[in-house]
């Protein structure tokens, strides 16, 4: 398959993916029974400590833990662990890797004329497993909340409605222009009498992707002014109202005592 088919597989894939994720909030779950308010408060807290550690074992824990909650939330756990394990390798690597022949200490090994140090080799994989499990919590968060209540709780801790609003039309419109994106390669595919080479299928690559950035950016001004003619001032009001129930001030205060006690331990504080 040429480049543009690779890549509108790989679109159809993600938008896919996107779209049918809110499948997993309507289950009958831990995570989907908690007040979304106390899920964003959570996830905070629960980033904040994982950011913050030093110890791998204590990142481990964490991690385990997110695993947990993800089983007792009744998500797949595989596809779980390949939305945090897909990215990671690329995206912390760039960074973790140079630091285990940068960061001075004990040699482990020599390699291209480099020299990797143990506290390096401890840096990038701590560094790695705290990326790995903050976005781990992030994803729990993601998958089990319907949009409505993530914007809901968000309008309700006083976001600015601007930063709502831009956040709510890119979750809206993505898959549009997604659509769009697709429908447009697989006309230009349908009208090719042969394969394209490597620098063809590049240049009609950035001539669909070129004109997705101005039929999006048509779309925004039509919407907007659109949203301006009926009234909108930049504040958005919480679209669902929520209640604490047992459930969710047990969760709070043993969130709050695995943080307490966290902190506790790795500042010798216990």
């Amino acid at each position: 398959m040429g480049f543009l088919e690779d890549t509108a597989r790989e679109v159809l894939e993600f938008t896919t993916d996107a779209v049918f994720s809110e499948r997993y909030a309507q289950k009958d779950g831990l995570l989907q029974e908690l007040d979304p308010r106390l899920k964003v408060v959570s996830l905070v807290l629960m980033v904040g400590t994982v950011v913050s550690l030093q110890n791998v074992r204590a990142i481990v824990l964490f991690y385990v833990l997110a695993l947990v909650l993800a089983v007792l939330s009744k998500l797949p756990v595989l596809e779980f662990t390949k939305r945090v394990w897909v990215f990671i390798p690329i995206f912390t690597g760039i960074i973790a890797l140079p630091s285990i022949f940068m960061i001075p200490g004990e040699t482990a090994f020599r390699a291209l004329g480099l020299t990797a140090t143990w506290n390096g080799i401890h840096w990038a994989v701590l560094f790695t497993l705290r990326v790995a499990t903050a976005v781990s919590y992030a994803i729990l968060f993601t998958m089990t909340s319907r949009w409505n209540d993530i914007i809901s709780a968000l309008a309700y801790f006083r976001i600015p409605g601007m930063v709502i609003t831009i956040a709510t039309l890119t979750y809206r419109y993505i898959f549009l222009l997604a659509k769009l994106l697709l429908d447009a390669m697989h006309a230009r595919r349908a009208r090719l009498a042969g394969e394209l080479g490597m620098v063809e299928s590049w240049k009609e690559a950035g001539r669909h992707i070129g004109a997705t950035f101005i039929k999006a950016n048509a779309i925004g001004e039509e919407l907007y002014y659109a949203m301006l003619s009926r009234g909108y001032t930049n504040e958005v009001q919480p679209l669902n109202e929520f209640r604490f129930e047992f459930g969710d001030y047990v969760f709070a205060i043993l969130t709050v005592l695995l943080v307490a006690i966290t902190i506790a331990f790795t500042r010798g504080l216990l």
